[in-house]
């Protein structure tokens, strides 16, 4: 994983609000998800999943600003995408962290940016649940 850590991904794709996927058909998901595949397998080729946490930066460039839940929910075809290609093992608080921004720009200049992080050395793993 440390050979990622800092590597800045942009795709040309703008993160769509969940707003605009939540209310249709199970196949707009579908198609969605695929869609980012792709454009995630072309900067990005598959790969043994990690053995330690991943942290995320994803910034959405947009024309128009939508609230944090809908930005959160309409990117969860990325993580889905990078656990396929082996970039997460998991998308659970345990394996996966991800800060969500975004910014206004001009229509030309939409696009998504993705960056690997590294996991805050003093910061503790999320539990994992009871032990006992």
């Amino acid at each position: 994983m440390g050979d990622l850590i800092g590597r800045l991904v942009v795709i040309r794709r703008r993160v769509p609000s969940q707003n605009a996927s939540m209310y249709r058909h199970w196949r707009a998901y579908t198609t969605e998800r695929d869609t980012w595949f792709i454009l995630l397998r072309a900067q990005l080729p598959p790969r043994t999943p990690p053995d330690q946490p991943v942290r995320m930066i994803l910034r959405s460039l947009r024309t128009r600003l939508v609230d944090y839940a809908n930005l959160v929910g309409g990117a969860k075809p990325i993580p889905d995408c990078l656990i396929r290609l082996g970039y997460l093992k998991d998308d659970s608080p345990r394996w996966f962290h991800c800060d969500y921004y975004q910014s206004i720009v001009p229509k030309d200049q939409e696009r998504t940016e993705i960056q690997f992080v590294p996991w805050a050395e003093d910061a503790p793993l999320p539990d994992e649940g009871p032990t006992g």
